[in-house]
């Protein structure tokens, strides 16, 4: 099977101004379909089907390198890991975490508008997501993005588990109604119409968007978590849990290294192999039915309460 370990054309300088410009640009043609052919059955098992391949029963769209030895081989033998240093013009590009998307047809499920900014517990621009269809996408169901939004300085709450039990503090914002912006003059709303194979690279700040899915069949992205070179711990108790790595762990203004974020790709031509990246999770449970991939209805329900002024009450912490 041809496995291509380097993206299937060149990475130009449009690709890099586009991103800059936009904070998201569609790489056409990265990965072979090979590719796409090992990973895609394996996500619909995972996704549709609810098969417990070892994943946590409670994110089980998360951390599948951890656990599936075709999503691992993609992680460290792919060429995702090149075409993201290139986009963003870093020396180094070091794995993060993993993750699926998922639609199921003929669904009107829409994820909210918001940026991945504060989900995460580092300082610095270089934590793209890496957005890879497994599935023939179509505008109508392809993530959505208001081009330009990664250059304004907003710290927007986002309803990670952890942000769920808190109070929301004074200086977050609340994600913006964009839905009610379309017809305004100047915005710029960019969507793709995709092959498996392609690439999208999204900028951690730039606001995005999915709407629901018109087809008759699953709509099913890979989303890969990459570190580039600008990238430092900043923990703070909203942001997501990383399996097996604490808070005590990212020492703040350290820069995010060891077996948990292996080094995938340099511009001088080191990196890690999978040896030393952990296998299974730190912990075992009980058998148990697998969780949905997707929180879509969670999300809608934490944006009323947000609406409603409820998540910055002060006598009583929110609840999921």
């Amino acid at each position: 099977m041809a496995f291509n370990s380097r993206p299937l054309r060149d990475i130009t300088q449009q690709d890099i101004d586009d991103y800059q410009r936009d904070g998201a640009v569609c790489l056409r043609k990265v990965f072979d379909r090979d590719w796409i052919e090992m990973l895609e059955p394996l996500a619909r098992d995972v996704i549709i089907d609810k098969k417990d391949v070892g994943l946590l029963p409670t994110i089980p769209g998360r951390y599948m390198a951890r656990c599936m030895p075709e999503y691992r081989k993609f992680i460290f033998e792919s060429p995702l890991a090149e075409a993201a240093g290139q986009v963003m013009q870093s020396k180094e590009i070091r794995f993060f975490f993993d993750e699926f998307f998922a639609k199921p047809p003929q669904s009107d499920a829409a994820t909210l508008w918001h940026c991945d900014r504060m989900a995460f517990p580092v300082e610095g621009k270089m934590v793209p997501s890496l957005w890879i269809p497994l599935t023939p996408i179509v505008k109508e169901n392809c993530l959505e993005v208001l081009a330009g939004t990664q250059h304004d300085d907003v710290p927007y709450w986002l309803f990670s588990p952890n942000a769920r039990k808190m109070i929301k503090p004074d200086d977050r914002v609340a994600h913006p109604d964009i839905e009610s912006r379309r017809d305004e003059e100047g915005l710029r709303f960019l969507k793709w119409d995709m092959e498996p194979g392609d690439m999208l690279v999204v900028h951690p700040w730039v606001l995005h968007y999915s709407a629901g899915n018109p087809t008759d069949d699953w709509r099913v992205a890979v989303s890969e978590r990459v570190f580039g070179d600008d990238i430092r711990w900043a923990p703070r108790p909203d942001c997501l849990n990383i399996a097996g790595v604490s808070f005590d762990e990212m020492l703040e203004g350290e820069k995010p290294e060891g077996s948990h974020f292996p080094l995938l790709w340099s511009q001088d031509g080191r990196s890690d192999d999978d040896s030393q990246y952990p296998r299974g999770f730190a912990t075992r449970w009980p058998k148990r039915d697998m969780g949905g991939v997707n929180e879509y209805d969670t999300f809608q329900k934490m944006k009323v309460k947000e609406d409603a002024g409820e998540l910055s009450q002060k006598d009583s912490a929110p609840v999921n």
